[in-house]
């Protein structure tokens, strides 16, 4: 059935059911004053029949209530995932700056977290307005009973429901607050787990740990204030029917009226109705209410930004070579000209692009895709293909992340593996090209992210190819088969625009395009010179084996990608133990507890107490029809009367305050228990080994982090207060019940274990549906992730069909689960209520069947208790398992505080290291029990320059990996006579400086990516930017930088470079350092730090073999051992050198 079906049969049941609600007390009313005695207005029969009336409505309006509960559901589902899958199509046509602007987390927790708001507005908005109808229906009906004296509890109604209201909306504009809050903790949380390893190795670990703490205590303070305005709601709403109540029986009797059986429970039950709207439905409706208000303002925010342009469908190529024309094409970025007004047309052949460190290159390709807005017109003959500077892989297959769509080709896919040099790699993988990658490749070395990013782009068949810098992250000899076959060979007869900092290709190009300062010019290479491989035969870059290439040919689904640990059964009791123990310990717990009975138990009295006064009114009014009203028992009566009603007045007063600085101090042991939870788990995780980043997708983690944590914090301390009120609730109706009549203690025993049965039952389910829930939220988070991070390459292949329907597979997956996870609660309620109905019938005919000398108030007692329990029990049986189930969230989070952690403890050495001499003895790696390291030994002396070389995955990061501890060894790594297993973790790595791979900013200020602990002066941090040449990019130390759109990739590695100098340690690494520079630039950088580190011991891992020319020693890395050491000129003048092989090919 359609949403646009489905409403109006929804909002139609809801009537029905509210008006089938109010037909029931007016017929306890006349089934309790049957008992009166003297009374004859009610005969025997009379009594059956509004016995029965009341029985079959209640009957009724069970079986009705869980069909409409079922289709309400089902509606807000529909349209929940109608809206995430609006805003997730939203999200891929967004711009890169409206992206950053708004911010990854923030899209994040709006599908993950916030847009359930909606489905909860749809299960309780209307609420709102029905409740403030059947409000005046029910006021209507009481005063039809009493008169006047109605407007008295009607008064304080008409008092605390704008009251309800205001709070409401405070409620959005702190929900607003708290979500801000929410969105920065995110997405400082997907920076960390993103960066990890660069934190790891600049021992950044405290500071983000701080960092975050701060995020979070921020957001806990805009949560907590967030419950004081629900507490509020909370308790008014809960104890507003008796305060009413209250009120009105006190005017009626002031007014010199007695009060009757008849009306008394006709009051009590109209007002258990609003007290059901007031306490439970009315405050969930006015929080969704504001919620939903939040969360609408901020999903226009996302509605609103900004769309990258409409890519054009290109002309088709006829008789036409392909072709790119720039008609006074210009770009504007924060008011920088990036490209001035360009007129050209590029034309078929291999294009370069070259120019300085944040010349524009990137975005000039970018231009050409579209992907940033322009002023001009620019017109494109073919159909285009597309490989990032950055390496974007997503979650599945090496064969999917290749294929990306497009049909299976054996022929071109054999091909495309050999000429991007993967046939090496595959065939050490154990699943081949089958082999799972993981969140941006993190399984996968930088050079192997490379290849098969430019795999994918050149798989697809395409007329013109943009190529942005994807050979930097190679080995030399690697990077110019890559170059010589695919670029120029197999990519003959195309059209190819490659964006290089290496000026070792320009020769062989057809045109060369320069772009400085935003000028552009075109120039054809008329001097072109043929690229030769010098034994290319004979690389190591060979074909797989016959078995290999069998294989890829088998084309196979992917496999699943996210896996979580999923415990089976209930939640172990020692969870329990745990949050309680995070929440403030036992004793406090435990003086909770007591609160709660003495609320319960001041509350049931004043039920006991209206029981007697009604029966002490009834005396009286007997005692004015008989005119002994003169008689010193009619006296005593009366002062008993005054008695009760001052009684009455103190607990009324006394249950109120109770009950706030009840619901102040659990919801206060709520707070502490999620801030410890997080604060632990949050360290943990960053001190966690790299093993556990390697083994867990950020999707899986930041599941944890968003909706788990977002369960603890904001829905569980109100599932757990609902749960303690209504267990102490439903033990004191039992309670109250059986003082009337004990016998009501058999079948309300019976009745109980029923219900405790049909839990277990339930939670079987339950649980295991709650876990499966959050297992497929993981993927649909982590595949978020990914397509946001990947745009322009998903929109250069025009792949977002293909994305959007992977999404919509995730979303469908987890829908189901949830659909049935509420439809398993549904089945409990309905088997629940048919029992408690059961109940109702029994504690009737007992009464009608059996007369006897039991009070009118008793009898009117133990019938609206039974009702009371009816609502009661299936509500809070369904809501403690509820509560069990969410508590699977604080189960998963404990899981991550367990998390195997790095080794910290250890000594610090004074002065050390002081020399910068490093020994490794024998030492072994082991990356999935493959060795990437074999038992290694070498000797690297003080301040002696060191070059690593060798193949992509040849173990030359895994060297670097080990000296920063970040993995388990076999084996010694010692510095100045001091192994380092020996050291404190922290100390270690604070004393060895890292210029990585991967180029990593964190967000905040420049300042805080060059000295993020603070410890240098301004003046320190204006000369290192002086030092790294970005004097004239950087303008101010304290503005706020966009870490993806702010600077290139070059810029970032000199931002890198200067965090370095200014740390002054012993040991320098260099991890592919220049990969991403010019050779301008590279040059440049190595006058900087051979000025800068000449005293310092330096090991540099390198592409560019020139660059480790001037070096003391090289280290020859294949296959995880050093199989040459020695110095450069030595290893070149012996012609059987492998470094010599390799140095020949470049």
């Amino acid at each position: 059935m359609g949403i646009g079906k489905l409403a109006p049969m929804v909002q139609g049941r809801q009537i029905l059911w509210y008006l089938l609600r109010l037909s029931v007390p007016e017929a306890l009313g006349k089934l309790v004053s049957y008992f009166s005695p003297g009374q004859t207005a009610v005969t025997k029969e009379d009594a059956y029949y509004y016995a029965a009336t009341v029985i079959i409505l209640n009957l009724v309006n069970f079986i009705y209530t869980q069909n409409y509960l079922i289709a309400l559901t089902e509606f807000g589902i529909r349209i929940r995932t109608a809206i995430c899958s609006f805003i997730y199509r939203k999200a891929l046509k967004m711009t890169e700056k409206s992206l950053t602007d708004i911010s990854m987390g923030k899209i994040v927790t709006l599908i993950t977290k916030d847009i359930f708001a909606i489905e909860m507005i749809i299960l309780f908005g209307n609420d709102i307005w029905i409740g403030l109808i059947q409000t005046a229906l029910i006021c209507y009906l009481i005063y039809g009973k009493i008169g006047v004296a109605a407007f008295a509890g009607v008064g304080f109604f008409l008092i605390i429901l704008p009251l309800q209201i205001v709070i409401g909306r405070m409620s959005t504009l702190f929900r607003l607050k708290t979500s801000k809050q929410t969105d920065e903790r995110i997405q400082l949380t997907q920076e960390i787990l993103s960066t990890i390893k660069t934190i790891k190795m600049y021992a950044w670990e405290n500071f983000f740990c701080d960092r975050i703490s701060q995020s979070r205590k921020k957001e806990v303070n805009s949560i907590f204030k967030l419950f004081l305005l629900k507490i509020i709601i909370i308790v008014i709403g809960g104890l507003s029917a008796k305060i009413a109540f209250y009120l009105l029986i006190m005017t009626h009797v002031w007014m010199g009226n007695y009060i009757t059986a008849e009306v008394v429970y006709f009051i009590k039950s109209c007002f258990h109705k609003l007290r059901h709207l007031l306490s439970i439905m009315l405050p969930l409706g006015i929080t969704f209410g504001a919620e939903f208000s939040a969360t609408s303002i901020r999903m226009k925010s996302i509605l609103n930004a900004e769309e990258a342009p409409t890519s054009r469908s290109p002309i088709e190529i006829s008789t036409k070579d392909p072709a790119i024309i720039f008609n006074k094409v210009s770009v504007t970025t924060r008011g920088v000209d990036i490209i001035k007004e360009t007129t050209m047309e590029l034309k078929k052949g291999l294009n370069i692009v070259v120019g300085h460190v944040g010349s524009g290159k990137s975005t000039f390709l970018k231009t050409i895709l579209e992907d940033h807005k322009f002023d001009g017109n620019l017109t494109i003959y073919g159909t285009l293909s597309y490989a990032s500077q950055e390496p974007w892989l997503f979650p599945s297959t090496i064969k999917q992340n290749i294929l990306f769509g497009e049909k299976m080709n054996h022929e071109r896919y054999r091909k495309v593996l050999e000429i991007c040099a993967l046939n090496q790699d595959l065939k050490g993988f154990s699943d081949c090209d089958d082999s799972l990658v993981g969140d941006n490749g993190v399984n996968l070395s930088k050079g192997q992210q490379a290849r098969v990013n430019l795999a994918r782009a050149v798989y697809k068949e395409a007329d013109i190819y943009l190529l942005d810098d994807c050979l930097a992250a190679l080995d030399g000899h690697v990077s110019d088969y890559i170059f010589k076959e695919c670029i120029l060979d197999f990519l003959k007869g195309k059209m190819c625009v490659f964006v290089s900092n290496s000026d070792d290709y320009v020769p062989s190009s057809d045109w060369i395009i320069n772009i400085n300062d935003g000028s552009i010019k075109l120039n054809e290479n008329t001097k072109k010179v043929a690229f030769e491989l010098v034994n290319n035969k004979e690389l190591a870059l060979t074909k797989c084996n016959d078995e290999i290439v069998e294989k890829i040919e088998k084309e196979s689904e992917a496999k699943p990608i996210y896996k979580e640990d999923k415990k089976k059964g209930k939640v172990d009791i020692a969870t329990y133990r745990k949050y309680i123990s995070f929440g403030g310990g036992y004793f406090l717990f435990g003086f909770i507890m007591v609160m709660f009975v003495v609320v319960q138990s001041i509350v049931s009295y004043s039920d006991k107490l209206v029981s007697n006064w009604v029966t002490l009114e009834q005396n009286l009014s007997n005692f004015q029809m008989m005119n002994m009203t003169n008689t010193s028992i009619f006296i005593e009566t009366e002062s008993q009367r005054t008695s009760i009603l001052n009684l009455y007045t103190i607990i009324i007063v006394s249950s109120t305050a109770l009950s706030l600085m009840k619901s102040l101090t659990f919801f206060s042991f709520n707070r502490k228990a999620s801030i410890n939870l997080h604060k632990v788990m949050i360290q943990k995780i960053i001190n966690a080994k790299m093993t556990f980043f390697d083994s867990h997708f950020i999707g899986n983690v930041l599941n944890r982090f968003s909706k788990d944590l977002c369960t603890i914090d904001e829905h569980l301390p109100f599932v757990m207060n609902e749960c303690f009120e209504l267990l102490f609730i439903m033990f004191g109706i039992i309670f109250l019940v059986a003082t009337v009549n004990a016998i009501f203690l058999i079948p309300a025993s019976i009745f109980f274990v029923i219900a405790y049965l049909a839990r277990f039952v339930y939670l079987r389910t339950g649980r295991s549906l709650q876990r499966l829930e959050a297992s497929t939220r993981s993927p649909l988070i982590g595949h978020l992730n990914a397509s946001l991070e990947g745009l322009t390459t998903i929109r250069a292949f025009k792949a977002q069909q293909i994305i959007k329907d992977e999404f919509d597979r995730h979303q469908d997956l987890y829908t189901s689960v949830n659909y049935t996870l509420h439809n398993s609660m549904r089945a409990l309620a309905f088997v629940l209520d048919m029992m408690c109905s059961l109940f109702i019938i029994i504690v009737i005919l007992r009464f009608l069947i059996f007369e006897d000398d039991t009070t009118v108030g008793n009898v009117g007692l133990a019938i609206t208790q039974a009702f009371h329990l009816t609502g009661l029990l299936q509500y809070g049986i369904r809501r403690w398992a509820d509560f069990e189930n969410q508590m699977t969230s604080v189960e998963r989070v404990l899981q991550y505080t367990e998390v195997e952690q790095e080794k910290q403890d250890g000594k610090t050495v004074k002065d050390w290291p002081h020399d910068g001499n490093i020994t490794y003895d024998k030492v072994a790696l082991k990356y999935n029990d493959r060795k990437v390291l074999n038992d290694i030994t070498f000797t690297i002396k003080p301040q002696q320059k060191i070059g690593v070389v060798g193949r992509t995955g040849a173990g030359k990061s895994s060297i670097i990996s080990t000296l920063f501890r970040l993995y388990d060894i076999e084996g010694n790594v010692t510095i100045d006579g001091v192994d380092t297993q020996d050291l404190a973790l922290h100390f270690l790595r604070s004393n060895i400086a890292i210029i990585p791979q991967d180029p990593v900013l964190i967000s905040g200020t420049i300042r805080d990516n060059i000295d993020p602990l603070n410890q240098h002066k301004d003046d320190d941090i204006w000369k290192i930017i002086k030092i790294v040449k970005l004097e004239d990019v950087v303008t101010n130390l304290s503005d706020k930088i966009d870490v993806n759109a702010t600077f290139s990739a070059g810029q970032k590695q000199l931002i890198c470079l200067g965090r370095a100098i200014i740390r002054r340690n012993k040991i320098v690494v260099l991890d592919e350092a220049t990969a991403n520079l010019d050779n301008e630039t590279d040059s440049l950088i190595r006058n900087v730090i051979d000025e800068n580190f000449a005293l310092c011991t330096v090991i540099t891992i390198a592409h560019r073999l020139a660059s480790v020319l001037a070096s003391d020693v090289v280290m020859v890395v294949d296959d995880g051992r050093i199989v040459e050491q020695d110095e450069p000129k030595k290893l070149l003048e012996n012609k059987n050198s492998l470094f010599f092989e390799m140095i020949k090919q470049t």
